[in-house]
């Protein structure tokens, strides 16, 4: 691999290439996260990793050395150009273009089912106590790793020789490949739907609430969205392109782009269920932000309101003539049951009930009955 990123002679110039490059690093970047987190999790938890786990790194390591494939089909091989424009500018890099495509085939049927094996190892180590759901995960694990096997191999020797898939001028035979690539594809594509769909029913005959089992649920359904990307970019099926096949270099770059995002979706989707220890740390400032935030509101409405009360209180300067302001209370308020007044003809306070009158109450012309709430301010 090192040779060939030697002879790079290509850039990343059009939509093609660019989305080959840049979108393996964004992809690949939530996979590393959700990967660390799970481990951390397992640490919060003081729980030893286990298979589940550790074939999840080595699936995210696989997933890297993928990505590094698809950057030496793109600035060694020329993926996502016109043939006619690879030709001119090196007329070899075709045949290693052509190398690049079967390491890359190869590598991605070995890293995907590690995925899976991932996923039905997590299966087993939560459902173990159902015998029937244990069993048939276990039928999954063998159906999936004799499927890398063999993908492996008539990948490798889909051409004999070897040689032949990258020289068409050797003598010898290839497999059809559409045929072969139909076959691939669609039992991939079972594979995945098997998968996701196999812990259902098992999960909503758990005695949890309801909203527990629609969590579940919703969070092994995340398959779905790498179930529906393997089954799009079927080239064989499906032509989204409109590229001729014979246009080689350029014919396989959205295969090679939907590859790039199905297998760190697949890394995202066998860790997210195991991510419920570490939520808290990643919710934690933010949690905290709100909490002062509304700390700080309650602080704020408590100063107004004692502006408020405390403007009800003032008094002017004593004189002769006696003023009274009446102040409405806005009807938020509870009402004032006793308000202290004072008045020139006692000089002390004397207490009236404001928000009704009464009887009992001594009779003073400085006395006010008022059958609304209102506060009195001398001025």
């Amino acid at each position: 691999m090192s040779e060939i990123l030697k002879r790079a002679t290509f850039e990343a110039t059009n939509s093609h290439q660019l989305s080959i490059v840049v979108v393996p690093i964004i992809t690949g970047a939530l996979a590393t996260a959700c990967v660390a987190l799970r481990f951390r999790a397992r640490y919060i938890q003081r729980l030893r990793c286990l298979f589940d786990d550790w074939l999840a790194l080595v699936a995210l390591i696989l997933t890297w050395i993928f990505q590094g494939v698809n950057l030496a089909a793109v600035f060694a091989g020329g993926a996502g150009l016109p043939i006619e424009t690879v030709i001119a500018i090196d007329p070899t890099a075709v045949t290693t273009y052509l190398k690049i495509i079967l390491a890359n085939f190869s590598l991605w049927v070995v890293t995907v089912s590690v995925v899976q094996l991932s996923i039905l190892f997590f299966y087993i180590r939560i459902f173990s106590v159902n015998k029937v759901f244990a069993w048939l995960s276990y039928v999954m694990v063998v159906l999936v790793t004799t499927f890398a096997i063999a993908g492996l191999f008539s990948e490798i020797f889909s051409c004999v020789p070897v040689s032949k898939s990258w020289d068409p001028t050797v003598n010898g035979t290839c497999v059809d490949g559409k045929s072969y690539c139909s076959a691939i594809g669609i039992i991939h594509v079972v594979f995945d739907l098997a998968i996701v769909t196999i812990p259902l029913p098992f999960i909503w005959r758990l005695k949890i609430a309801k909203g527990k089992k629609v969590v579940l649920s919703v969070l092994l359904c995340l398959g779905l969205v790498a179930t529906i990307i393997s089954l799009l970019k079927i080239v064989c099926l499906f032509d989204l392109t409109g590229i001729p096949q014979a246009d080689v270099t350029d014919y396989l770059w959205l295969t090679i782009l939907f590859q790039t995002v199905e297998l760190p979706i697949g890394i995202i989707c066998c860790c997210v269920p195991s991510l419920k220890p570490v939520m808290g740390e990643i919710t934690a400032p933010f949690n905290s932000l709100a909490s002062r935030l509304l700390s700080y509101s309650r602080r704020t409405d408590g100063q107004a309101s004692s502006n408020v009360y405390a403007s009800w209180s003032q008094s002017g300067d004593a004189g002769t003539d006696s003023k009274s302001q009446f102040v409405r209370l806005d009807s938020s308020f509870a009402h004032v049951g006793r308000e202290g007044v004072q008045h020139d003809a006692s000089a002390q306070a004397e207490e009236y009930e404001l928000s009704r009158p009464s009887d009992n109450k001594p009779k003073d012309s400085n006395a006010i009955n008022v059958s609304q709430t209102y506060a009195i301010t001398r001025l």
